[in-house]
């Protein structure tokens, strides 16, 4: 285990390698935060230049001048995870505290402009397949609903009456700047203000900046948006459990990925049963089919997640980071889950960390991919560590 005894060695090891870069770092997708103006060069190569900057196991970005930056999502669960530090014995809890108040002070400070309420959004311009692009800063539910849910931590452990005004705040931007889609399976909100569709994931994220408004403000004024969310979640879950990432606006034709977001989903329907008075008894079949689906299809039993199924190749480190927090947060559920949380980390240090303390982007059969993301790669595994700790009982009481 790269000579790291402990979970807790390997949390603190990756500390140190974010404290030590500043938590700044590169994001899959930031090419376009070059001084070259790929984007002059039309909507086809800008699309190519952003994949060849995702994809190559070279990092390019020095060549082309982007720099290290930071990343509001990342912020977002950094937050989430030095929060719940504050009260273990990993690090410093006086060290830890210092820092979840620093993310909580920067991300306050820097929402998305423009907009109802406090949002946030990636720090790039993000150039899509079908020629459109997504400026810089566009809020979205799912940058939003993470750092929602790490406001709710932050307020859980330090009680600061501010986020209750923030999280009122965030509810207005879902209600006001996003659309949502009615129908008779339910309601499905969209990923971002420019573009409607339904996006599985997202739509449960936005449902939980609307749950944790309720919830610090004692109230519970958007019972009805999140029940009816939950609802298209499980009329549109697949017969084996699995769940599609979208479905075309008009259509209904849907996108068949089958990855990480399965957890999102999962853990998403997990948090807004404990944080809303909406009994999703009622759906503990379907939950408990989606686990199985996840734990049986998705996973080798060794420990590493399958990319898209049924692609086996690459194994990513967002895969392994939410295999270790849906089944830690799961292990209530079946027996098997939080022994197999373990597993998840074990092999992912033993076949994806480097000597520094940071972990890797991808593994294929032959060779790895190295570049260090703070998002995607740091920030994720450090929350997954921490909720793996916290699921083994090293929070303090």
């Amino acid at each position: 285990m790269n000579n790291i005894k402990s979970f807790g060695e390997v949390l603190c090891a990756l500390h140190n390698y974010c404290q030590k870069e500043k938590y700044k770092g590169y994001s899959l997708l930031d090419s376009h935060n070059s001084p070259i103006p790929f984007r002059m060069f039309g909507n086809k190569i800008s699309f190519i230049i952003n994949q060849i900057s995702k994809r190559s196991p070279i990092n390019i970005r020095p060549l082309i001048g982007v720099k290290k930056d930071i990343n509001p999502k990342a912020y977002g669960l950094l937050l989430h995870a030095y929060s719940l530090l504050s009260q273990m014995d990993v690090i410093s809890p006086q060290e830890a505290e210092k820092k979840a108040q620093y993310f909580f002070d920067w991300l306050t400070r820097n929402p998305s402009q423009g907009y109802s309420g406090h949002c946030w959004g990636y720090n790039y311009y993000w150039p899509k397949r079908d020629g459109s692009g997504v400026p810089a800063y566009t809020p979205s539910v799912v940058v939003t609903g993470f750092i929602a849910r790490s406001m709710l931590v932050y307020y859980e452990v330090f009680k600061v009456d501010t986020i209750k005004k923030i999280l009122k705040s965030s509810a207005q931007f879902v209600l006001n700047d996003i659309h949502l889609y009615k129908g008779h399976d339910g309601y499905c909100f969209s990923y971002t203000p420019v573009k409607r569709d339904k996006t599985v994931n997202a739509s449960l994220l936005a449902s939980e900046i609307l749950a944790y408004c309720d919830y610090v403000n004692a109230e519970d004024k958007y019972q009805s948006y999140i029940e009816n969310v939950i609802k298209f979640t499980f009329n549109n879950q697949n017969e084996d459990g699995s769940w599609y990432y979208s479905f075309h606006y008009d259509t209904g034709k849907p996108k068949k990925q089958i990855d990480f977001h399965q957890g999102y989903v999962l853990e998403s329907i997990l948090r807004l049963s404990q944080y809303t008075k909406i009994d999703c008894e009622k759906y503990h079949d379907k939950i408990q089919k989606g686990l199985a689906f996840y734990y049986n299809n998705q996973f080798d039993k060794e420990g590493f997640a399958y990319w898209r199924l049924p692609q086996k190749w690459p194994v990513d480190i967002h895969n392994q980071s939410q295999g270790i927090i849906t089944f830690s947060s799961f292990r209530d559920y079946h027996e098997n889950y939080l022994r197999f949380a373990k597993q998840i980390t074990q092999w992912t240090i033993e076949n994806m960390q480097g000597p520094r303390g940071n972990f890797y982007y991808q593994k294929w059969p032959l060779i790895t991919n190295k570049i260090s993301y703070l998002r995607w790669n740091q920030a994720w595994m450090m929350l997954a560590l921490v909720l793996l700790l916290s699921a083994t009982g090293r929070l303090k009481s």
